[in-house]
């Protein structure tokens, strides 16, 4: 009985890691589809640097496995909006997925940080996926600050209509705060301050937990020094979010919303450079 019992443990873990396998993702890439040229770095680490500036890097991340591919926030396709931010150099994403081996028609699930024009702006590129964003996020972006011209600064009227529109259809999931397993090995949670509800997304992967954290930290610098968000809703938020972050990532790997590091010298956080613009994170 004794070694029938064993034998009865053993096969019970086999199989739960073998769905464990299952259900971590295999590779991740970042792509930086854009930049801003000279942008203020007071306006990424709070009160610091004044005077400076930085080349920022506009991303998204993609995540895969057998039967998945999810992409971490939508970016923009809007170039006019792009420019009035100083947004220059776009690349179009379908050439710039096929880098990695992805059509825009393979992805199934993009996750959808939040509401500004440069992470929402792109959803139309992706038409056979469903959206993943907080409720109390996109409930705000609709109604809530839509009256106060400082609280709505990066929203678009026009991304804020077709993930409505896109709900209406069936293709969003509405997560109210922390849910995990969104789809197997995806967790979200949310993280405020940079928006009424960013969203951080962690991903079970074959290298261990990696975290894309979006615009709840610009910088690496931001979450290591605990520098608020030069451009945020509510600072104390943003800087009570980098604790939870924190907790959240671990051991694992953080990927930032607008690090330029990541794509000037990958090989500091263990990177691997692809090709102009896209980082392997995980492979």
């Amino acid at each position: 009985m004794r070694v029938a019992m064993l034998g009865l443990g053993i096969l019970l873990l086999a199989l739960a890691n073998g769905a464990r396998a299952a259900d971590t993702f295999d590779s991740v890439h970042c792509l930086q589809y854009a930049t801003a040229r000279e942008y203020p770095t007071d306006a990424i680490l709070f009160g610091t640097d004044r005077g400076q500036t930085m080349d920022l890097p506009f991303v998204l991340c993609v995540a895969r496995r057998a039967k998945d591919v999810v992409v971490l926030d939508a970016g923009y396709v809007n170039q006019s909006i792009g420019e009035e931010w100083g947004a220059v150099d776009y690349r179009a994403f379908r050439p710039l997925l096929a880098e990695i081996g992805v059509k825009p028609e393979d992805v199934s699930l993009v996750t959808i940080s939040h509401l500004h024009w440069d992470h929402a702006g792109g959803t139309s590129e992706f038409p056979n996926a469903r959206f993943v964003v907080q409720r109390r996020e996109l409930e705000f972006a609709a109604g809530g600050m839509t009256q106060n011209k400082h609280a709505r600064l990066g929203f678009y009227p026009e991304d804020v209509l077709a993930i409505t529109k896109l709900a209406w259809d069936g293709r969003v999931l509405l997560p109210d705060g922390d849910v995990e397993d969104v789809i197997p090995g995806l967790d979200v949670y949310s993280t405020p301050g940079h928006t009424i509800a960013t969203m951080t997304v962690c991903l079970d992967t074959k290298k261990g937990r990696v975290c894309y954290a979006s615009d709840a930290v610009y910088t690496y610098r931001n979450i290591e020094q605990d520098i608020a968000l030069g451009f945020g809703l509510d600072l104390y938020q943003s800087v009570e979010s980098f604790a939870k972050i924190r907790r959240l990532v671990g051991s694992g790997i953080l990927v930032p919303g607008h690090d330029p590091a990541m794509f000037a010298s990958p090989e500091t956080y263990k990177f691997r450079k692809v090709s102009d613009g896209v980082v392997a994170i995980v492979e």
